[in-house]
């Protein structure tokens, strides 16, 4: 809650900095959640220059700066009016049935969203850590993420409301020709410690990387925060990593995967993550029934998937 004080101060920014329009402050939100100016100009059906431009008036008008560190743009700056503002234009697109933007997992958005409902517009499925989309939801940047369980806020969140649609086993694969393939079902963790295994940077997906490290099986750690196949299933090709998969994400490999006939204690799947306060709204209710109608209908071609109850 903001003190009196601190309430006069920032009215007195408000009237003393340019007004900008919503289409402004969308240009800026959609550069910081696309990352890049063709995406921005794609979803707005604007050209690259005015992306830019109105992006930058943003910024002004709430006396800040951007910085583009490792692909992400990044504001410097007091951004507590800037989020006050996304917050007044989040619950008007809710209201005034404006389009609503929803992120999710790399592997499960082309899979759920791959014909969104009408009223909804996709981020680019990339992130690879759980605070970059989490940060987005709260600022209100984005207004609902498809999130990996388990690294999903607990069902008791003060700020958000998470509904659990799906569970999968997740498995370790390899290519046909590993080593580990010839020990048949003789094969024990102690076996597959001795080879690299994929791994995030620390802390990208705390609750996963908990599981893995007790296992032994979190050994060769990445950089990168952003997917791509160069830099995930793409480090596979050596025939020696082992990697994870579950039966959504193993479609992404471009090569045969063998799974290994070994089980780890890691169930995976879909959460939706939204803010609390609209979390009985239609939209988004209408918006499960459509995901939750999308993973009938792929029931049969996934037989380990178990859809949860509404």
């Amino acid at each position: 809650m903001l003190s009196p004080s601190r309430r006069l101060a920032l009215s007195w920014s408000v009237v003393e900095r340019p007004m900008i329009g919503l289409d402004e402050l969308d240009c800026l939100d959609y550069l910081i959640w696309l990352r890049t100016g063709d995406r921005v100009a794609q979803r707005l059906n604007l050209d690259q220059a005015s992306v830019s431009r109105k992006a930058r008036r943003a910024v002004a008008a709430f006396g800040l700066e951007t910085r583009k560190v490792e692909g992400e743009w990044q504001l410097e700056g007091d951004c507590t009016l800037l989020d006050l503002e996304r917050q007044v234009h989040q619950d008007c697109r809710w209201k005034r049935d404006l389009p609503l933007r929803i992120e999710a997992q790399y592997y499960s958005g082309p899979l759920l969203l791959d014909a969104p409902p009408k009223g909804w517009l996709c981020g680019a499925f990339d992130c690879l850590d759980v605070a970059t989309p989490l940060s987005l939801l709260r600022r209100g940047v984005v207004d609902v993420w498809i999130a990996g369980f388990p690294d999903v806020p607990g069902d008791d969140d003060d700020a958000f409301a998470v509904v659990h649609l799906d569970r999968l086993p997740t498995h370790l694969v390899v290519s046909p020709g590993h080593p580990l393939t010839r020990l048949g079902s003789a094969i024990t963790l102690e076996d597959v410690r001795q080879f690299p295994c994929l791994a995030l940077p620390d802390g990208a997906f705390p609750k996963c990387q908990a599981v893995l490290e007790g296992l032994g099986l979190w050994n060769s750690p990445s950089s990168v925060r952003r997917y791509s196949y160069e830099v995930w299933e793409g480090r596979t090709a050596d025939e020696v990593t082992v990697a994870y998969a579950s039966a959504f994400s193993i479609s992404l490999y471009p090569t045969e995967k063998v799974i290994l006939p070994i089980e780890i204690p890691l169930t995976v799947g879909d959460s939706v993550v939204v803010p609390r306060r609209f979390a009985n709204h239609p939209r988004f209710l209408a918006l499960l029934e459509h995901l939750r109608s999308r993973l009938e209908s792929m029931r049969s071609a996934y037989p380990e998937l178990e859809i949860l109850p509404a």
